[in-house]
């Protein structure tokens, strides 16, 4: 090999030795502003799902569509007490079934039982003013009026699982002594909300309540002579005993 050849390798090598930390920082900052695109282009993303749509939207309930859930209010009546009033059984009974593809998750229960008052016609003073025919004069005149109070309530908290297809049968018990002429409401309500999965968990639903009742004119369930009492759906009072 000539003096000339050894030189110009001499030469080569060192331009290239020399040209090697140039070429790392430049892919070194061109790696580098690629990180920093991906992560501004994640962030854009992020912040479109959460201000530009407000998060993916929300699955189909269960219980949205159709007669579901099917509800039926139960009343029995176990014996007249010395003082004229009886003691009632009330069962109040949902099923609710999970037809869509989703999992969801129930995150509360809740129940109430309010018994109404059929106050007096003098309690109460009909303000909508009425022409007397005799003498054409205008007066308020006395009407009855229909009074609830609020005689229990329960909570219940325990996030139950609710997969695709399942059914749950929410209920409430209660037992109460009360006259005839009185009237009974049961209601049951509960929070839903879809489960989350993958990135969905960012962007979590709050729960929707629910809620159903039936109510019952307890002399309706004396009425029936029945030892089953009477079963209440969709404000329709029936026997079991045919």
């Amino acid at each position: 090999m000539s003096k000339q050849d050894k030189k110009a390798r001499r030469t080569a090598l060192r331009a290239f030795l020399t040209g090697i930390p140039g070429s790392l920082d430049r892919v070194t900052v061109s790696f580098g502003r690629l990180v920093v695109l991906a992560a501004i282009a994640v962030a854009a993303m992020v912040l479109h799902l959460m201000f530009g749509r407000g998060g993916p939207p929300m699955p189909p309930l269960p219980g949205s569509a159709g007669n579901n859930p099917a509800g039926a209010l139960y009343v029995r009546d176990l014996g007249r007490l010395p003082d004229g009033r009886h003691t009632f059984d009330l069962v109040y009974a949902l099923v609710l079934r999970n037809d869509t593809a989703r999992p969801f998750v129930l995150d509360s229960l809740f129940s109430r039982l309010a018994v109404g008052d059929v106050t007096r016609s003098g309690d109460v003073l009909d303000m909508n003013e009425v022409s007397d025919p005799e003498t054409g004069t205008m007066q308020n005149v006395p009407a009855p009026a229909l009074v609830w109070h609020r005689v229990a309530d329960t909570a219940q908290h325990n996030g139950m699982h609710y997969p695709p297809g399942e059914w749950r049968k929410l209920s409430a018990h209660y037992r109460i002594n009360a006259r005839p002429e009185q009237l009974a409401d049961m209601a049951i309500s509960y929070d839903l909300r879809p489960e989350p999965h993958g990135l969905e968990g960012w962007f979590a639903h709050p729960p929707l309540r629910f809620s159903y009742h039936e109510e019952v004119q307890l002399g309706a369930v004396l009425r029936a002579h029945c030892a089953l009492g009477v079963k209440v759906q969709n404000a329709e009072p029936t026997s079991p005993c045919g």
